[in-house]
């Protein structure tokens, strides 16, 4: 298979991989969702016009690392620029943490966390969440070709159409 979303290798029949015995009907239900992950006629995503400089590196970065993976679509675009625009803004707090550090002095004379340090925190949850929504992780893209393959094995599923 050409572009595979998950890797396959440790799925063996069988065998433990990836915490579990795998049977013939599983391996196969996941490469048969994984084939199906992919559009006919690929559309190519178009970077958003209201991205800063540094996001718009990050889109670019984003898209060629995953360009093998054929995993984001064009129904992925707002939600991808949502996540280099995170990405940016957290290099920015990254480096106003370098700068300035961790702490302030609030107006009572007490050191205090830095409310960029809460800022980046922010920009990282929003970036792990984006990146699982994406498959930009590997968990991800497993989860998302294993959901595809239950459903294609549940014997119950007809009952509900």
């Amino acid at each position: 298979m050409g572009n595979q979303v998950i890797d396959f290798s440790k799925m063996q029949i069988g065998r433990k991989g990836g915490g579990k015995h795998w049977t013939k009907k599983e391996v196969e239900a996941r490469q048969r969702a994984a084939s199906r992950m992919t559009r006919p006629k690929k559309k190519t995503l178009k970077m958003p016009a209201w991205l800063d400089d540094e996001a718009k590196a990050v889109w670019k970065k984003t898209i060629r690392d995953m360009k093998d993976f054929d995993v984001l679509d064009k129904v992925d675009e707002d939600v991808l620029a949502a996540y280099c625009d995170a990405v940016a803004r957290h290099k920015e707090l990254s480096e106003t943490i370098r700068e300035k550090g961790y702490t302030v002095v609030n107006a009572r004379g007490n050191i205090v966390e830095a409310p960029w340090v809460k800022m980046q925190l922010s920009y990282a949850r929003v970036i792990v969440q984006y990146s699982d929504k994406l498959g930009l992780n590997a968990n991800a893209r497993a989860r998302l070709a294993r959901k595809i393959a239950q459903e294609e094995t549940d014997p119950n599923a007809d009952l509900f159409d």
